[in-house]
C-alpha cells in the first residue's frame, strides 16, 4: 500500500540518495517497497537479486538494514509499520563492495576488514580482527553479533563491482572472483549463526562458482513476485509522482496525459519476468522530474567500457547478432543464459540484459525463452549513438555534431543539406558489412534519426502498405521510402502511388515526401533523392 502523501505537499525528490534513514528523516520522497522487505525476511533466509546499476538496489539494501535493526520510527505510514512484523533487532553486517577502492585480493581482505572493524566499533563487540583472512574476520564478527542479539543478518551490496571493474584485465578479474568465492564460502560455513542473507549485484556469478555451496540461495532476478522490488511501476508513478508531472506539464505547457506518455516512453519498459509488468528506471525518472527535461540521465552517468568493447568484437566475429542489435530486432535468449556471467564467456545478449541495455520484451512459454529488446527511448537513443560510432568509426562527439546538423536541415526543409549529412555518415560504413542488404540501410538511417532525437518510426504500417520511415517534427512530417541501387524517383513514386501520406493529412502539418536511393558498390558510394512537398 502506498500512501498518497504527494497530493497536498510534494516532498523533495531524492537525487543520488541511497540512504533510507536520510530520506525519511529529511522529508524526501520514498516510494514504498517495504512489503518486499517483509516478504523476504519472513519468507526465507538466503537471497540474491540482480538489477542494472543505479536501479535502486542500494536504497533497498539500506531500507532492509533499518528494518532488521528495528528502526521502526523510520517506517511510520509505510506498509510494514501496519503489518504484523515483529521488529526484533538483528545484528547486521552491511557491506557495500562498490565503495572499496581495491584492485588485488590482498587489498580486498584489508578493505573488508576495515568495514568489519567499523561494525565492531559500532556494536562495541570487543573483537580484534586478524586482517589476514576476510573469512576468518567475518566469522569473529558474526559469532560476536550472534552472542549479543541471537539473530544475525548479512547484507552485501554490489558484490560483483570489483570483478566488473577489472574486466579489462582477465587475470586480475579472475583473481578477484576467486577471492570473493573464498569470502562467500565463509558465509556458508556460518549457516548456524546467520538468519538472513541478502546480496545484490549487476551480474550473477552463481554458476561460475562464487556462490557455490550456498545451495539454498534463492535467485530473485526473474521471479514474478519481485519484478518491482526496484524501479517504479505505472501505478506507483501515478500515485506518488503525479504532482511533479503536472507541474512539469504546466510549465511547457502541455496536457498532463501528453507529458505522462512522454515520460513513460523515455523511462519505463524494464521487465524482469515472463509477465508483462514493467518498471521505470528510478534514477532517470527522478532526475527528469527534478530537471523537467527528457534526457539520457542513466546512460550518461556511466557506460561500461567492457560492454562497448564486447560490442566491437561482435561486429567482427558475429555480425548477424550485431546487426540484430543495431536494427532493434528481438533477440532470443534462454532463461538459464540470462542468469549466467563468467569472465570472457558471457553471451552478449545476457550481458546487455544484466547491465540494463536490453530488457525482456516477450516470452515463449513452450521454449521457456525470452525475447530481448530496448527497454525505452532513453536507452535506445544513447546506445544507438555508441553503435553508430562503432559502425562508422567516428567518435561520439563527431556523430552528435552531425546529428545536430541533420535536425537543423530537416526543420528548414533543406533536403540537400540533410542528405549531405546522411551521406557523410554512411561513407564511413564499411562496404563489406552493409553493401548488399537494403534493410541495413533502413536500420542505420533509423539510428541516425534516433540519435538526433527525432520522433521517427520505421516500418510504419498504414492501410495502403508499410512506410519505410516517418519523421514527425513540430510542423513538418517526412514520409520516406528507401531503395538500394535503384532510383530515387522509383522510391518517390511508391509513396505517391500507395498514398502513404494520407495517413497524416489530418495533422495540419506540411508533409514532405522523400525518396532516398543509396548507390553503393565496392568502389563507390552515393545517395540520390527526390522530394515533393504537400501543402498543409
Amino acid at each position: 500500500m502506498i500512501k498518497k502523501h504527494m497530493n497536498s505537499s510534494p516532498r523533495r525528490l531524492p537525487l543520488d540518495i541511497a540512504t533510507f534513514k536520510v530520506l525519511r528523516e529529511e522529508n524526501y520522497l520514498y516510494v514504498d517497497k517495504t512489503q518486499h522487505a517483509y516478504n523476504l525476511i519472513t519468507g526465507g533466509r538466503r537471497f540474491f537479486l540482480s538489477r542494472p546499476r543505479r536501479f535502486g538496489k542500494s536504497l533497498f539494501v539500506s531500507m532492509l538494514q533499518e528494518v532488521l535493526v528495528g528502526s521502526r520510527d523510520l517506517f511510520k505510514e509505510l506498509w510494514i509499520d501496519q503489518s504484523d512484523y515483529s521488529w526484533l533487532p538483528h545484528g547486521v553486517i552491511a557491506l557495500d563492495l562498490s565503495s572499496l577502492d581495491v584492485t588485488t585480493p590482498h587489498e580486498l581482505t584489508l578493505g573488508i576488514a576495515d568495514r568489519l572493524d567499523e561494525i565492531v566499533q559500532t556494536y562495541d563487540l570487543g573483537v580484534v580482527l586478524d586482517r589476514v583472512s576476510a573469512g576468518l574476520d567475518l566469522r569473529k564478527v558474526v559469532v560476536a553479533l550472534h552472542r549479543r542479539f541471537g539473530r544475525v543478518a548479512i547484507l552485501i551490496d554490489e558484490y560483483d563491482s570489483l570483478v566488473l571493474r577489472s574486466l579489462n584485465n582477465q587475470e586480475k578479474a579472475e583473481q578477484m572472483r576467486d577471492a570473493l568465492h573464498r569470502f562467500f564460502s565463509a558465509i556458508k560455513g556460518l549457516d548456524a549463526y546467520i538468519n538472513f542473507v541478502f546480496i545484490t549485484g549487476v551480474s550473477s556469478f552463481a554458476k561460475a562458482g562464487i556462490f557455490s555451496g550456498m545451495n539454498n540461495l534463492q535467485i530473485l532476478t526473474l521471479q514474478e513476485s519481485c519484478v518491482d522490488i526496484c524501479g517504479y511501476t505505472d501505478a506507483e508513478v501515478d500515485t506518488c509522482l503525479s504532482t511533479y508531472i503536472q507541474a512539469w506539464a504546466d510549465k511547457i505547457p502541455v496536457s498532463f496525459a501528453e507529458q505522462r506518455q512522454k515520460i513513460k516512453d523515455w523511462y519505463n519498459g524494464y521487465r524482469f519476468s515472463s509477465t508483462a509488468t514493467t518498471v521505470y528506471n528510478p534514477f532517470s525518472l527522478m532526475y527528469a522530474l527534478d530537471r523537467q527535461k527528457l534526457e539520457n540521465f542513466w546512460f550518461s552517468s556511466g557506460t561500461p567500457k567492457f560492454l562497448v568493447g564486447e560490442l566491437k568484437k561482435k561486429q567482427q566475429d558475429n555480425p548477424e547478432l550485431f546487426n540484430a542489435i543495431v536494427e532493434g530486432n528481438p533477440i532470443e535468449a534462454s532463461q538459464s543464459s540470462l542468469g549466467v556471467f563468467d569472465i570472457g564467456l558471457t553471451p552478449i545478449p545476457a550481458l546487455m540484459f544484466q547491465t540494463g541495455y536490453l530488457t525482456i520484451v516477450g516470452y515463449n512459454e513452450r521454449r521457456n525463452s525470452y525475447q530481448l529488446g530496448y527497454p525505452n527511448y532513453e536507452v535506445q537513443q544513447a546506445l544507438q549513438l555508441y553503435l553508430l560510432s562503432i559502425i562508422t568509426t567516428l567518435d561520439n562527439e563527431a556523430t552528435e555534431s552531425m546529428a545536430t546538423k541533420l535536425i537543423i536541415a530537416l526543420e528548414k526543409k533543406d533536403i540537400s543539406s540533410a542528405i549531405q549529412v546522411i551521406k557523410q555518415l554512411f561513407s564511413h560504413v564499411p562496404y563489406q558489412l552493409y553493401g548488399t542488404q537494403e534493410k541495413h540501410y533502413h536500420a542505420i538511417l533509423q539510428m541516425i534519426f534516433t540519435v538526433a532525437g527525432l520522433a521517427s518510426h520505421a516500418e510504419f504500417s498504414t492501410s495502403h502498405g508499410r512506410i519505410d520511415m516517418v519523421v514527425d517534427l513540430s510542423s513538418i512530417i517526412y514520409v520516406i521510402e528507401v531503395k538500394l541501387n535503384e532510383s530515387a524517383a522509383k522510391a518517390l513514386d511508391q509513396i505517391e502511388e500507395r498514398k502513404y501520406y494520407e495517413r497524416f493529412l489530418h495533422k495540419n502539418k506540411t508533409i514532405m515526401l522523400l525518396g532516398i536511393a543509396f548507390k553503393r558498390d565496392a568502389g563507390s558510394f552515393d545517395i540520390e533523392y527526390e522530394e515533393r512537398e504537400l501543402a498543409s
